[in-house]
């Protein structure tokens, strides 16, 4: 271990764009799961889990998440190019 090496300045971009980048692939694999239970057709209980009624109300739910995780992209990817301008 180098003691008198410079400590790695650590910026949580990173990990914000990883972690909106990875919401958004989450609720992309929830939407696919619920159009193919659309699209199976109806089930005798309403809202039970993996119901057609309970998908569709659910789709909402998805487009919501899946901007607030652009959103966070957007500002992650706005402070890197800030960083990148400082460093420069």
């Amino acid at each position: 271990m180098n003691v008198t090496a410079p400590a790695k300045t650590v910026y949580p971009v990173g990990s914000a764009a990883h972690n909106a980048a990875e919401g958004i692939r989450e609720q992309l694999t929830r939407l696919d799961q619920n159009v193919a239970e659309v699209a199976r057709g109806e089930s005798s209980d309403s809202f039970a889990p993996g119901s057609r009624e309970r998908a569709l109300v659910e789709q909402k739910e998805i487009v919501l998440a899946v901007r607030a995780n652009a959103r966070s992209l957007e500002a992650a990817n706005r402070a890197l190019g800030t960083i990148i301008d400082i460093k420069v």
